[in-house]
Parts: C-alpha cells; sequence; structure tokens
C-alpha cells in the first residue's frame, strides 16, 4: 500500500527524534492527525489553547531539549496567531519548525475560505519559509528544514503542506531517512581558523585588562565549561548579556554580571569601559547589550575580538580588530589550548579585586530587602 504525504511526514519527523509536536487542530490538518494516529506512540501531541501558544511551547521546549521544537496549525488565522512566537526563535537564533496545513492547490486563487499566502507570510520571520507542492517531495524538504534549522546560526524554518501534499501518495523512489547530525543543535560545528586564532592569542597575551562578554550564541553552543576554562587561565572577568546569563555561575569569582540597557550591573560595565581588549563571545552587539551602542565609549587603544557563528554579523556593529568565524564552544577551546602554550596561568589582578569589589557592595544594598527565608524580596505583612 502506496505511503501518503502526511504518513511520510510523521514517519520523517520520528526518525529525526521528534517526540513532541505542539499545535491545534483544524479541518486542513486532519490527515496529519490521522498519521499521529496510525503512527502509535511514537510522538506526543500537546494541544495549545491557540495557536500563539504552540509556537511559544516549541520555542521553550527547544532552549531546553536542544533539539528543534516542532509546531502545527490549520490554515487562515492559524498561521497569523503563529507570528510572534515564530519571529521571536527565529531572532533568538532557536530553531522551531512550524507545519501550517493548506488549502488545496486547486483552490488558489479563488477565493477560497483560508486562503493565505503562508510562505510569502513567515519569508521574512524565517531563515526558511516554503510551500511543499507534492508528496513526493515531503522527505527531502523535511532534511532540508532540519539542516536549516540547526545549522549555522540555528533559527525559525515554515513549511506549509497543501492538502494534495498531505493526501496524495509517495512514488515508490522517495527514501525516507534523517541526517542524524541535525536531530540537535548546533549542528556541523565549524572551528576557527588556526592564523585567525594564533593573532588572537597574541592580542590576550599582551592585554591587561582583558574581559569576556558571554552572549545568546555562547549558550547556544554549550560553552560553559570552555568559557570558565579560558577566562581562569586569563584571570578575565566575564560578563553576560541577557540572553547569555547562566552561562557562568553567578558567586564565581570572575563573573561580574550582567550588561546592557535591561537590568545591569554597574561593575559590570566598569569592567568594560575600564577593560583593554574585549572578547565577544555569541554576542551579536546589538542595541540592548551596547545601550544603543554607546558601550563601552569610544577607546582607539582597546581591542575587540569577536566570535560568531555567522559570518555575517563580525564586524556589524563595530569594528573589529579581530573578527573569528567558527562555534563559540570549539573557537574558545582551541584558543585555550593554544594560550595555555604560550603563557602561564595568571594571577588575579589587583583591578580585577576592585571589580569584584564593587560586585559585593552592590549586592550588599540589597541586604535589607532581602528576606531571610530564601525570597528574594521581603513580604510585606
Amino acid at each position: 500500500m502506496a505511503m501518503n504525504g502526511a504518513h511520510a511526514l510523521v514517519e520523517m519527523l520520528k526518525a529525526y527524534g521528534v517526540e513532541v509536536i505542539f499545535g491545534v487542530p483544524g479541518d486542513t490538518s486532519l490527515a496529519m492527525y490521522e498519521a499521529l494516529h496510525d503512527s502509535g506512540e511514537g510522538i506526543r501531541h500537546v494541544m495549545a489553547r491557540d495557536e500563539r501558544s504552540a509556537s511559544f511551547m516549541a520555542d521553550a521546549y527547544a532552549r531546553i531539549s536542544r533539539k528543534p521544537g516542532i509546531c502545527e496549525c490549520p490554515s487562515g488565522a492559524g498561521p497569523l496567531y503563529s507570528v510572534p512566537g515564530i519571529a521571536e526563535a527565529n531572532a533568538s537564533s532557536i530553531p522551531v519548525i512550524l507545519l501550517t496545513s493548506d488549502i488545496p492547490l486547486s483552490g488558489e486563487g479563488k477565493s477560497t475560505i483560508t486562503e493565505l499566502d503562508t510562505a510569502a507570510l513567515f519569508e521574512s520571520i524565517t531563515k526558511w519559509s516554503y510551500l511543499v507542492k507534492s508528496a513526493d517531495k515531503l522527505p527531502e524538504t523535511i532534511r532540508r528544514a532540519f539542516r536549516i534549522a540547526t545549522t549555522g546560526c540555528p533559527g525559525a524554518v515554515h513549511l506549509a503542506l497543501p492538502r494534495e501534499t498531505v493526501k496524495g501518495n509517495l512514488s515508490g523512489e522517495v527514501s525516507i531517512y534523517a541526517e542524524p547530525e541535525c536531530r540537535s543543535y548546533p549542528a556541523y560545528r565549524t572551528r576557527g581558523a588556526r592564523v585567525v586564532l594564533e593573532k588572537v592569542v597574541k592580542l590576550l597575551r599582551s592585554a591587561e585588562r582583558p574581559v569576556i562578554i558571554a552572549g545568546g550564541g555562547a549558550n547556544h553552543s554549550h560553552a560553559d565549561a570552555a568559557i570558565a576554562d579560558l577566562a581562569e587561565w586569563l584571570a578575565a572577568p566575564v560578563v553576560t548579556t541577557i540572553s547569555g546569563q547562566g552561562i557562568i555561575a553567578d558567586d564565581h569569582p570572575l563573573a561580574l554580571g550582567v550588561i546592557g540597557d535591561n537590568g545591569f550591573h554597574p561593575h559590570a560595565h566598569r569592567s568594560l569601559e575600564e577593560s583593554d581588549l574585549l572578547l565577544y563571545v555569541g554576542c551579536k552587539m546589538g542595541s540592548v547589550s551596547t545601550i544603543n551602542w554607546r558601550l563601552p565609549a569610544p577607546d582607539p587603544n582597546r581591542k575587540i575580538v569577536q566570535i560568531d557563528l555567522n559570518p555575517i554579523i563580525l564586524g556589524n556593529n563595530c569594528q573589529n580588530t579581530i573578527g573569528v568565524a567558527g562555534d563559540a564552544r570549539l573557537v574558545l577551546e582551541d584558543l585555550t589550548v593554544l594560550i595555555r602554550g604560550a603563557m602561564a596561568q595568571r594571577g588575579h589582578s589587583d583591578w580585577l579585586e576592585k571589580l569584584n569589589a564593587g560586585r559585593i557592595n552592590f549586592w550588599k544594598a540589597f541586604d535589607d530587602v532581602r528576606d531571610a527565608s530564601g525570597s528574594p524580596i521581603k513580604r510585606k505583612n
């Protein structure tokens, strides 16, 4: 018996290790629900209150599981409700794949109810938005979707699935298989060029007050251990953007807290202003972390090194001394190997001790509002 597109879709998702789909049923998505039912217990469907919730749930799932989040919705209002969650995922470099079931291709241009050009709708807020026009195209398109979502700078992908695609049968020549590398992210990690890393090492050796700035890309890369190793060898303070929080323990002697205009720590800002080298890791240097590109103040003597998976980001918002294209974790691990062969481990400087004193005084100011029971803010009687 020939396999139809909906069953092929479910089998492809199972091959990629998908365990959960978040979504809302509709008349155009019945074929997919039937295929999910027929597949047994391989994939669990989580019913959302609306499509907005489904897209945000898929985003949260991807952040926690380190696997692409999958969400689905029916035609018409469903894709429109999905826009905020998909836009957020893509802007935050989170791999979310949205599947929108669609009207029949034969109904295009005929004022068919819920007709909407969803491929165009999601084009500007995803890495890739595509209308799948035949069942035979489904397996290769799913592979491309996972590859695009998880490689390079991760992001969101949208696939529109007309009735002919999910109802039509596959020919016997189409293969159902997955690329194991793209079951999680980041996939196909890349290293920085050795000649460039050696230049970075020279800068780090000569810097007296280096600071490491960790952004969301450092978290996506699982670069926490690599950042701690390099920071401890250089005795370099570490600050984070909002999305970089958690990359280093808050009570670590090198962790100075958050920078930017959303909840910054003054001692963290001070470290940037007084530094002679800034090492940005997985940070886009956007308007928030730089306070509209005013932090730190321009200093012709300060060196700036930026590490990012996406070469387009390098030097986009600031004139870098050196830009390194590569996966944050791999680049930092390679840098640490090189730096250990080039210099002895540094001890904590007087400058670092002064920064830490500022951190201690900052948090002491909150002692009178903290609850001794452990709650961060005292409750009013």
